[in-house]
This record gives C-alpha cells, structure tokens and sequence, in this order.
C-alpha cells in the first residue's frame, strides 16, 4: 500500500518524502509535517524538523532577507526578530536552529515566493559547527535606513547537494582585511533622499578637488576579516585626509561619522587626518564638537568652492 501523509500532531510520522525542487502548498506542507505556517523559522513539534523560508527581496521583506545566499560553500541564511530596531538575539525562532543538531532536528530549507502559497525545497542543511553564525550590520526597517541594528546569519551547510536555483551571496571576508579603491560608489536603483544629497556632495567635492588642487578622491571599501558587511569612505591623498559624509547635520550622524573614521583608520597603512564632509556649516556647538575630536568639517558655500574648518594641531595641549 502507497504511504500515508503524516498528519498534524502525529509525532512518530518523521518521513520525510519531499524530493530535492519540488514544491508544495505551504500548508498542506505543515498538515504534513508540523510548524507553524507563518514564521520565516518556523520548528515542528509533530516531526524533527525546523523550517525555514526564504523570500525574494522586496520592501518589506529586505531585512529578512537580504542577507540569505549561496556563497558556494555556506547557505546563509538571516535570523528573525529585531524589527523594532534593536539587535537579533538566539532567542526564539533562532534558538532551534542554533541548536538543531543537540535536539536531533533537521533543518530544511524553502523558498517561498510572495505571490503564492507554494513553497520549494531546497535541502537539508547542517549549521556549520566551527563558524555556526556571523553578525551584520543593516536597517531593521528600509524605510528607516539609518536605524541600523546587528542582523543575526546562519552559515549552514547542505547535507547532500547545493540549493537549486538559490541567489549567491558574498561570503564573509577573509582574515586579511580588504581595503580596495573604486570609482566614485554608484547609487542604488531606488535611491532614498539622503542617498542622493550624498552623491551630489561627493560629486561636487570631487570637482572641486580636481578645480582647486588637481587632485581627486580616492573611495575605499572596507570589508573587515570575518564581516560581512562593508564601511565606505573617502580619502584625499593630497591632504592625506580620510573623509566621511553625513547627509544631515543631526547628532547621531554625526556621532556614527566619527565612529566610523576610528574605525576605518585601523586600516590604513598611513594614519591620516579626518574630515567630515557636510550639506551645510556646522553650527558653534558642532563646531566645538568636531574640534575637540580634531576633525576638519567641509561643507558647500556655492555650486564651485567648499568652505572648512580647521582642527586643532595634534601637539596643541587642552
């Protein structure tokens, strides 16, 4: 006799008789086997599985998602929760997964379109038991861009072949750090506005630089060892000057700007001055704050010439 479906509840029904590509009604997968049919992570109580589903990106999915891949070594897959703004943690829908293996559950992979109920497999998966999950930095809302949080990522292995058909992925960067120079960093398709008053102060200051002091600006990528996410920056070899851009005068920008000038400085075979580049002057309380952080603040005074302020000298005593 052809073998029954396991039903809901039905603990003993573990077969698993879902080949590797095929697709199947989300519900009746989880009538089947258990899980809840809402949940990205969704873990079973009528069978040992834990189930996961990744979506195309879109506006309101992008932070689920954005970070899931084949690398051709690792499936990545992004953790859930944090949409509120704050950091992932292993808790919930996370904790099965980190803990899959102990609890003898499989994880098993779907991709899920958002225009269907159906659901494809895409295999079994072990987490990587060296390296089980890495940390990245991205919005928790696209419509809040700068509202940025630590996104959890799985890195798992298939058990028998490669997802088929699942997007590649960056993997993280490996134990060197890599600094490498670009043109100037193209606009994303769908640029926000603060993405736009960026590249027209870039722009600008380039044409400037090349008007004023023949020289031109030289844009880094910065992806630190293990990460995966990357910083972007820009430094005049003239001035030797490392030059971060805010679109926005406001506090915590400029707090992350200064961040990220530490940061990025780690790498730097020279270590150079720092510089803000601004939509507008900083105002005397700013002013005050840059100084004391010995950064120079740049800012437009017409379409042709910018305006700075000079930071204090380095052996100037306080």
């Amino acid at each position: 006799m052809p073998a029954t479906a396991p039903r809901t509840g039905d603990a003993t029904a573990s077969e698993w008789n879902l080949g590797l590509g095929e697709s199947i009604d989300r519900a009746e997968l989880h009538q089947r086997y258990g899980g809840r049919i809402r949940s990205r992570i969704s873990p079973s109580r009528a069978s040992q599985n834990v189930f996961l589903f990744t979506t195309n990106i879109s506006l309101f999915d992008a932070p689920a998602a954005l970070f899931d891949g084949w690398t051709g070594e690792h499936v990545h897959f992004t953790g859930e929760g944090g949409t509120a703004g704050t950091d992932q943690a292993l808790t919930h829908g996370n904790k099965p997964v980190l803990h899959h293996q102990a609890e003898g559950r499989a994880l098993r992979l779907f991709h899920q379109r958002p225009d269907t109920t159906k659901v494809t497999y895409l295999g079994h998966l072990n987490l990587d038991s060296d390296n089980p999950f890495i940390w990245a930095d991205a919005p928790s809302d696209p419509r809040r861009p700068l509202e940025i949080a630590r996104r959890l990522v799985f890195r798992l292995r298939p058990v028998l072949s490669p997802p088929p058909g699942f997007l590649p992925t960056t993997p993280p960067a490996t134990w060197t750090p890599q600094i490498r120079t670009d043109s100037s960093p193209e606009l994303p398709l769908d640029p926000t506005p603060p993405q736009r008053v960026v590249a027209s102060l870039l722009a600008s200051y380039s044409r400037y630089l090349r008007a004023a002091h023949a020289t031109s600006l030289v844009h880094q990528r910065i992806r630190p060892a293990g990460t995966l996410t990357e910083v972007s920056t820009h430094h005049d070899p003239c001035r030797n000057e490392l030059i971060a851009v805010r679109p926005t005068l406001a506090r915590t920008a400029i707090w992350a700007a200064l961040g990220e000038l530490q940061d990025v400085t780690r790498f730097m075979e020279q270590r150079p001055d720092h510089a803000l580049l601004l939509p507008t002057a900083p105002d005397h309380d700013l002013a005050e704050l840059l100084h004391h952080a010995r950064v120079a603040a740049i800012w437009p005074v017409d379409r042709h010439s910018f305006a700075r302020t000079q930071p204090p000298n380095p052996d100037e005593h306080h």
